[in-house]
C-alpha cells in the first residue's frame, strides 16, 4: 500500500520526531552537548550556533569517540614504531641475535598485538555505532530538516572517516605483529637448529690443535685494555672473594637461624627423611641468606672496583652469584659436617662437595654461553672450553652415582642414574670426537640447568608446604588469632592446601621456564621465559595467557564468595521481612544465583577477549548439537526458566506425577527434586511438569479434602450409619468443623450402597495419617452398634 502524501507541517512534525528519538545518542556519540530543542529552519537566529556556542561544542565534545581518537591514535603510533624497531633489528645483518635478545623481541610483538587487539575491538564498537545512526539519519538531509540533526549527519560523517581509518590501522599493526611473531619463532628455531648442528674440525685431527695455536692472538684481544676482559683480575678476585665469603658465612648465617628458633636435626636423632622434614625451613633460609650476601657483596665490590656497568661479563656474574650462593647455602645444612647427614657418614662422604661443584658448574656454563655471545676468544678455543666443560660434567657425574651406589640408602636408585649419566657421557665423547661440540655442549648444559632447576623447585615446594603447615596449624598461634574472625579450623586447613597447590603452579611454571632457556641458568632468561608464559598470546583474537588465566580464576573465587554472601543475606535478612511464601522466596535465589553467574561468565568472556565474532564457530557447532542430542536438555532448561516464573510448581507443594507422590525440596535449572514418603529423592526432568498432567495437592491453599468410601448393605439403617460416620469425623482433632464433614451416597448395588465421608483437614501431608485414625474408629463404631460393613 502507498504512503500517503504528507503536508509541510507533518513533515515537520515527523522531522521532530526524529530528532528527538535520536538526539540523546548522537550526543554521547559527536561529543555535543544536550541543548534545548532548536528552532524551525525558517527561524534565522537558529540557522549556525554562535562562536560562544562553538566553543562549548568543543570543550564538551569528549563523550563519544572524540574523547577516546586522540588515546587510540597514540597507541596505534607506539605500536607502529615498535614494528618498526623490530623489523629493523631482525632486518640488520650485523645484528647477534642470541636466544634472549629473540624473547625480548618475542615480547614487545606480543604485547603490541594484544594492545592493538584492545584498540581494534574498541575501535569496532565505536564503527558499528556510527553505522547504525547513520542509517537512522539517512545519507542526505531531507526537506526542511531541523539544522540540529544535519550538523549531527555531518559531524558523525567526519567521525565516520576517523573511525574506520583507525579500524584499518588496527587491522594492520595486529597482522604485522602476528607475522613478527612468527618471523622470530622461525629465527629462534632456525638458531636452534644450526647450534646443535654445528660441526667443527674433530678433536683428535692435527689441523684442530694448529687452529688453536694461530688463534693466540685473537684470545690474547680480549685482555686488552678495550676488550671484554680488560678487568679479567678484578672480575676473578671478586669472584673468588664473593664465594669465599658465601663459603664462610653460611655456618655462621645457619647458626644464627637456629638460635632464632628455626627448627634443625640431623639424621643421627631421627631418620634422613624426618630429619629433611623437620628442617627444610632452615635450609632454605640459609639458601636464601646466602644468595642475598653474594648478591650484594658482589654490588659492592662491581659499584667499587668496577666500571660503571662492568661490562656483559660482570653482568653475567651479577646474575650467577646468587644462585651459586643459594646453592651453597642450602648445601651446607645438608651435606656439613654437621648436617642433616651426620648420622650417616658413608653417604655424606659420598655426596662431599656435591654443592660447591653445583655451584661452579652453573657459573661455568653461564660464563661460557657469555663468552659465546660475546666473541671473547677464538672459536677454536671456545669449543676447547665448551668440550672440556661437557666431558668434565658428566665425569663428576659418574663419579658421584658411583659412590652412591655403595650405600644402602641410595641402592634403589643410584644405578638408574649412574647408568644415565653414563650413557649421556658416552653420547657426549662421540659426539666431541666428532666435532659436534656445540651439540655436546649444550646437551650437558640443558640437564644440568634442568636436574639444578628441580631441585631448587623441589626445596622451594617443601619449604612452602613446611611454612604453612605451621601457619595454618590448628594449634598454632596464627590459627588461633583467626578463629576470633570466623575461620573455622577447617576452612584454614582448605586455605593453607589452596595456597599450597598455588605455589605448587607457579614452581612448576618457574621449572617450565628453566626447562626452555635452551641450557641457560641466567636469571634474565629465565624471567624472560616467565614473562612470556605470563603475557601470552593471542589466537584467533584471544588472549591466552596465565595472567588472564589467574584473573578469571580469582574473578570465579571472589564472586562464588560474594554471591553466596549476598544470596545468605536475601535468604536470611530480606526475605524474611516480606510476605512471600517459600516458593517464591526459592525461586527469587535460584533466578539471583543464575543471573548473577550469568553475568559473572559475560565478564569472564570479556576479560578473554572473547566477542560475538570469536564464539560464531562455537555456536554454529553449538546449533548442530542442539539439533541432533541436545533437545531435551534445552527442553528442560527453559521448562525450568517457566517453572521459576510461572510457578505453578513451588517448593514445599505436595504434587502426584506419573505415580509418585511427595513434596518438592528443590527446582533446579534443568531438574526438580521431590521427597518421597520412604525417604528417597525422585529426580523428575523439568519438562515433565510442562507437558505432562501435575496434581498439585497445595497449590490452591493450605487445607485439603479427604474422601472415604464405605461399602454397607442395604438393609442398613442409612441415617443411623450417616450419624456415627460424623460423630466419628467430629471426635477428630485434626479434621476441621467448617466446612462441616459431609456424608453422601455414591453409588448402589443390588445388595450394598456406598457411602462416602468428605471431610476437610488442615494439611494434605497429614491425609495418610488422619485415613488411618478414621478407619480404626469407624471400625470400632460400626462394630459396637452392630452396623455391618460389607465388600459384596
Amino acid at each position: 500500500m502507498q504512503e500517503p502524501h504528507l503536508t509541510g507541517p507533518e513533515t515537520r512534525r515527523r522531522t521532530r520526531f526524529t530528532c528527538r528519538s535520536a538526539f540523546l545518542a548522537l550526543t554521547l556519540l559527536c561529543g555535543v552537548p544536550i541543548t534545548a530543542h532548536a528552532a524551525p529552519a525558517a527561524a534565522p537566529q537558529a540557522a549556525a550556533p554562535t562562536t560562544t556556542q562553538k566553543a562549548v561544542v568543543d570543550k564538551n565534545g569528549g563523550l563519544g569517540w572524540t574523547a577516546v581518537s586522540d588515546t587510540i591514535n597514540r597507541q596505534l603510533e607506539d605500536s607502529s614504531a615498535t614494528l618498526k624497531q623490530i623489523l629493523n633489528v631482525l632486518n640488520r645483518t650485523d645484528a647477534n641475535l642470541g636466544s634472549t635478545e629473540l624473547d625480548n623481541l618475542s615480547a614487545r610483538a606480543q604485547r603490541v598485538q594484544q594492545n592493538t587487539q584492545d584498540a581494534l575491538t574498541q575501535i569496532q564498537n565505536y564503527d558499528d555505532i556510527t553505522d547504525s545512526y547513520l542509517q537512522i539519519l539517512g545519507p542526505k538531509a531531507a526537506e526542511n530538516e531541523d539544522p540540529s540533526v544535519t550538523e549531527q549527519r555531518a559531524r558523525l560523517q567526519q567521525n565516520s572517516q576517523g573511525v574506520k581509518s583507525a579500524l584499518m590501522r588496527s587491522k594492520l599493526y595486529n597482522l604485522q605483529a602476528k607475522q613478527l611473531n612468527s618471523a622470530i619463532a622461525t629465527r629462534r628455531t632456525r638458531l636452534q637448529n644450526a647450534a646443535l648442528s654445528e660441526r667443527t674440525v674433530s678433536p683428535l685431527a692435527p689441523k684442530f690443535w694448529h687452529a688453536l695455536l694461530t688463534e693466540r692472538p685473537e684470545n690474547k684481544s680480549s685482555l686488552h685494555e678495550d676488550g671484554v676482559l680488560s678487568a679479567w683480575m678484578m672480575l676473578l678476585i671478586g669472584t673468588a672473594g664473593t664465594l669465599f665469603l658465601i663459603g664462610i658465612a653460611s655456618p655462621v648465617i645457619l647458626r644464627l637461624l637456629k638460635r632464632a628458633g628455626a627448627k634443625f636435626r640431623s639424621s643421627a636423632e631421627t631418620g634422613v627423611k624426618d630429619a629433611l622434614a623437620s628442617s627444610i625451613i632452615a635450609i632454605t633460609l640459609n639458601g636464601i641468606l646466602c644468595a642475598l650476601l653474594g648478591g650484594i657483596t658482589w654490588l659492592i665490590w662491581s659499584a667499587a672496583v668496577l666500571d660503571a656497568d662492568g661490562g656483559p661479563i660482570a653482568a653475567v656474574l651479577g646474575e650467577s652469584l646468587p644462585i651459586c650462593g643459594f646453592i651453597i647455602g642450602a648445601g651446607l645444612p645438608v651435606f656439613g659436617r654437621k648436617g642433616v647427614l651426620e648420622g650417616n657418614p658413608n653417604e655424606r662422604r659420598a655426596l662431599r662437595g656435591v654443592d660447591w661443584m653445583l655451584a661452579l658448574s652453573i657459573l661455568v656454563l653461564n660464563l661460557l654461553r657469555s663468552f659465546r655471545a660475546q666473541d671473547v676468544f677464538g672459536p677454536t678455543l671456545q669449543t676447547v672450553l665448551e668440550m672440556a666443560f661437557s666431558l668434565a660434567i658428566g665425569i663428576c657425574a659418574i663419579d658421584t652415582f658411583r659412590r652412591l651406589g655403595k650405600q644402602d640408602d641410595t641402592r634403589q636408585f643410584a644405578p638408574t642414574a649412574l647408568g644415565l649419566s653414563s650413557l649421556i657421557f658416552g653420547i657426549s665423547l662421540i659426539a666431541v670426537l666428532l666435532g659436534y661440540v656445540s651439540f655436546a655442549f649444550s646437551l650437558n648444559g640443558w640437564l644440568l640447568s634442568l636436574g639444578t632447576g628441580l631441585a631448587v623447585v623441589v626445596l622451594l615446594g617443601l619449604c612452602w608446604r613446611s611454612i604453612l603447615d605451621h601457619l595454618f596449624d590448628p594449634e598454632g598461634r596464627f590459627s588461633a588469632r583467626l578463629h576470633p574472625l570466623g575461620l573455622s579450623s577447617r576452612r584454614l586447613t582448605q586455605i593453607g592446601v589452596l595456597l599450597s597447590g598455588i605455589g605448587n603452579i607457579l614452581l612448576l611454571l618457574l621449572l617450565f621456564s628453566i626447562a626452555q632457556t635452551d641450557g641457560s641458568f641466567s636469571m634474565g632468561d629465565i624471567g624472560s621465559r616467565l614473562r612470556l608464559l605470563f603475557v601470552g598470546n593471542t589466537i584467533h583474537g584471544v588472549k591466552i595467557s596465565l595472567d588472564t588465566v589467574v584473573l578469571c580464576v580469582v574473578l570465579v573465587s571472589v564472586a562464588y564468595y560474594i554471591i553466596r554472601q549476598t544470596k545468605h543475606w536475601i535468604r536470611d535478612r530480606f526475605l524474611p521481612t516480606t510476605q512471600l511464601d517459600i516458593g517464591a522466596r526459592t525461586s527469587i535465589l535460584s533466578i539471583f544465583t543464575y543471573c548473577s553467574w550469568i553475568l559473572v561468565g559475560l565478564g569472564i568472556l570479556s576479560i578473554a577477549g572473547l566477542s560475538v565474532q570469536n564464539l560464531t564457530w562455537v555456536v554454529s557447532a553449538l546449533s548442530v548439537g542442539i539439533g541432533f542430542g541436545l533437545q531435551s536438555i534445552v527442553q528442560n532448561f527453559v521448562s525450568g526458566m517457566i517453572l521459576m516464573a510461572e510457578r505453578p510448581v513451588r517448593v514445599g507443594d505436595m504434587v502426584e506425577i506419573a505415580g509418585a507422590k511427595g513434596d518438592v525440596k528443590r527446582i533446579s535449572i534443568r531438574a526438580t527434586d521431590i521427597g518421597l514418603g520412604d525417604g528417597s529423592t525422585l529426580i523428575v526432568p523439568n519438562s515433565q511438569f510442562i507437558t505432562s498432567s501435575v496434581k498439585n495437592c497445595t497449590l490452591s491453599g493450605s487445607t485439603s479434602a479427604l474422601t472415604l468410601n464405605f461399602k454397607v448393605p442395604t438393609t442398613t439403617d442409612l441415617e443411623k450409619a450417616k450419624s456415627l460416620l460424623i460423630e466419628v469425623a467430629a471426635q477428630r482433632s485434626e479434621i476441621l468443623s467448617n466446612p462441616a464433614p459431609v456424608v453422601r451416597i455414591s453409588a448402589l448395588a443390588s445388595f450394598s450402597l456406598t457411602m462416602s465421608l468428605t471431610v476437610r483437614i488442615l494439611s494434605a501431608r497429614d491425609a495418610s495419617a488422619i485415613q488411618d485414625a478414621i478407619l480404626f474408629d469407624v471400625f470400632r463404631r460400626f462394630n459396637a452398634e452392630n452396623v455391618t460393613l460389607t465388600t459384596a
